[in-house]
């Protein structure tokens, strides 16, 4: 007697589901398109756990204790205006462009902060380098489509989220030494040659004669 089997069945027995290792989405010229794009969350996380530990030594310093709390709460809603509007920015300015910006934005705010001579002043800079650390973050999670390959895509999620948690490690202990020393302008100061190599490393890596999609 015939078997009965349905035809989907025998596809799916015939073609399994491609699958790719992390070793494929480190190799190459996919490794460095993966540090393009996690740098970019990696900068955003770190700096949310830098500031937090500083904060106080900024507070000693220009004073403000009453709007202490802003400086976390400006931030946050910058990120989620920066990661609403990265939709519109990519479509824009495509993935280079929109990287790009999303770096000049952030920097502009760090420099905000680390010449803040009051409050004020570093109320406005978190809140600009919120919009830009917003826009990388999501930018980096909307990017993974135009970036990698179809089987590499499950892996490259999890790899741009585990940058928060290892942004949950570093950021504090890093923090620390800058509010110990009592230099906390430079925490602000040293995130800009960070930057500065993430848009270096966007600018070869994100173009399109490197074959990114720039639909």
């Amino acid at each position: 007697m015939a078997s009965s089997s349905s035809p989907a069945l025998d596809r799916s027995r015939a073609d399994p589901p491609a699958t790719a290792g992390w070793g494929e989405l480190f190799s190459g010229r996919n490794g460095w398109r993966a540090l393009a794009l996690t740098g970019g969350v990696a900068l955003h996380a770190v700096n949310v756990h830098i500031v937090t530990t500083v904060l106080p030594s900024v507070v000693r310093e220009i004073g403000g204790l009453d709007w202490y709390a802003w400086s976390t709460t400006l931030f946050v809603l910058g990120s989620i205006l920066g990661a609403a509007l990265s939709v519109r920015l990519l479509a824009v300015l495509g993935p280079r462009g929109a990287c790009l910006s999303a770096l000049a934005v952030f920097s502009a705010g760090s420099i905000g902060c680390a010449l803040a001579p009051a409050m004020p002043w570093m109320l406005a800079g978190r809140t600009v380098q919120g919009l830009g650390g917003g826009l990388l973050a999501a930018l980096s999670y909307g990017l993974i489509q135009l970036v990698f390959a179809p089987r590499l895509w499950p892996r490259a999620v999890a790899l741009v989220s585990g940058m928060w948690g290892v942004a949950t490690l570093c950021g504090p202990a890093v923090g620390g030494l800058f509010a110990q020393g009592g230099h906390w302008r430079w925490a602000f100061w040293t995130l800009l040659p960070v930057a500065a190599a993430q848009a270096l490393l966007v600018t070869l890596q994100l173009r399109p004669a490197a074959g990114v999609r720039h639909e």
